[in-house]
C-alpha cells in the first residue's frame, strides 16, 4: 500500500468526528456521543470529489460541553435540528459505498464510531481506517511516535487551507490536503523502512479492532477489583466469548495492567487495563482487548516472568522492562555467589 493515492483502487474516504461528553454523569457504554460526521471523497490525484457533513441530535448527553462548544462552534440550536445517529450513519455508509478505504487523522475516531454504532444498535460495516497522522509521522518526521496535530502538520508542510478549524468536514478536508506530501514521502521509502511501516500498520489495525469495556465498580481498591474473576475476564474481540488466561493480569508499570488470554476459536488475545477513580470514591475499570501476534505473546510472557522476579514493594513503580531485568541480574548474581541454583 506504499502509495496512499495510487496504491489502491478502493474509494478513498477521509472522515472526522466531533463528539460530546459529560464529566459529571458519564454513561460508560458510550463515554463520547458523536454529534457531527464530516468526510470527503478523494481521487488518485488527491483532489476532493465530494463532501459529506451532518449534525447528529444527541440522545445521551443533551447538554453541550462548554469546551466542545468553544472549540467547534457548534451550538445547542444546531444540535436540536440534527437527526438521530442511526439515520446519519446509515446515510454515511451509503455515501461511502462498498469497499471504501477509510482514512482518519489519529486513532481516536474509529473506536468512538464503533462504540456509538454498538450503543445505537446500528450495523458497523467498516474495517479499521488508515491513520494518516501515524503515516505522516513515520514518513515526514522520522518516527510513527512523532505525532503532530493536524494544523501544525499543515503549517510545517507550508500548506494553506482556508477553512474554519475543528468542524468535522473541514478537518477531513485539511487531512486530504496533506495526501500529496504523505504520498511522495511514502513512495520514497527504502525496502527496510517499508517493512517497518507495514508491521506498524498491521499492529495498528489489530488495535483499532479492539473490544473496549468501561465498567464502574463497587470497589474502592484495585486489589479488590483484581480479585473479581467476573469483572476481570477478557472477552474475545472477534466473537465476544470469554477467553482463558495464559498469564493473569499484572502491573506492567505505573498501575497499567496487561494480560494474555486464549479464545478456543480465535487464538491469543492481548488485554490492557487501567483504573480511574470516580467522584464517589469507587474505581472505574477501562479495558482493551485485541488479537495478539506471536510477538505480543512472547513479549507479554517475558514481561510477566520478569514481573514475578521483581520485589513486591517495587512492582507498582517499575517504568520499563529494563528495571525488571536489573532485578533478575541481581537475583542471578546473588544465587551464583551463594552457590545456589536460580529457580527456573
Amino acid at each position: 500500500m506504499f502509495s496512499l493515492l495510487k496504491g489502491d483502487k478502493r474509494p478513498l474516504i477521509v472522515f472526522d468526528l466531533e463528539w460530546n461528553q459529560s464529566s459529571y454523569n458519564t454513561n460508560h457504554r458510550i463515554p463520547h456521543e458523536i454529534i457531527e460526521i464530516g468526510a470527503c471523497r478523494v481521487d488518485s490525484e488527491g483532489r476532493i470529489l465530494s463532501n459529506f457533513s451532518a449534525v447528529i441530535k444527541p440522545r445521551v448527553y443533551k447538554r453541550l460541553d462548554k469546551h466542545i462548544k468553544k472549540v467547534t462552534g457548534i451550538t445547542e440550536e444546531e444540535l436540536a435540528g440534527g437527526r438521530p445517529f442511526s439515520d446519519v450513519f446509515g446515510e454515511f455508509i451509503a455515501w461511502c459505498g462498498d469497499d471504501a478505504q477509510l482514512v482518519t487523522w489519529g486513532r481516536d475516531d474509529y473506536p468512538v464510531l464503533k462504540r456509538n454504532a454498538a450503543f445505537f444498535q446500528t450495523p458497523m460495516p467498516f474495517a479499521s481506517p488508515l491513520d494518516a497522522q501515524l503515516v505522516f509521522g513515520f514518513c515526514c518526521l522520522g518516527s510513527a511516535h512523532q505525532q503532530m496535530n493536524l494544523h501544525a502538520a499543515l503549517e510545517k508542510m507550508e500548506i494553506d487551507v482556508e477553512v474554519p478549524a475543528h468542524r468535522a468536514v473541514y478537518d477531513a478536508q485539511c487531512t486530504a490536503a496533506l495526501f500529496q506530501v504523505i504520498d511522495e514521502a511514502l513512495r520514497g521509502l527504502d525496502e527496510q523502512r517499508k517493512a517497518q511501516l507495514d508491521a506498524i500498520l498491521e499492529r495498528e489495525a489489530r488495535i483499532a479492532g479492539s473490544a473496549l469495556r468501561s465498567l464502574p465498580t463497587a470497589y474502592m481498591y484495585q486489589t479488590d477489583a483484581l480479585a473479581d474473576q467476573k469483572l476481570m475476564n477478557i472477552p474475545c474481540p472477534a466473537c465476544g466469548c470469554r477467553s482463558a488466561f495464559d498469564t493473569p493480569w499484572f502491573d506492567s508499570g505505573r498501575e497499567k495492567y496487561m494480560a494474555l488470554a486464549v479464545c478456543p476459536k480465535h487464538g491469543f488475545v492481548f488485554g490492557q487495563m487501567h483504573f480511574k477513580r470516580a467522584a464517589s470514591g469507587t474505581i472505574i475499570m477501562h479495558q482493551r482487548a485485541y488479537p495478539a501476534s506471536q510477538e505480543d505473546v512472547r513479549d507479554v510472557r517475558e514481561r510477566y516472568r520478569l514481573y514475578q522476579l521483581t520485589p513486591v514493594k517495587k512492582r507498582h513503580h517499575r517504568l520499563n522492562m529494563e528495571d525488571a531485568m536489573q532485578a533478575e541480574r541481581k537475583i542471578t548474581g546473588q544465587s551464583a555467589q551463594s552457590g545456589e541454583k536460580p529457580e527456573s
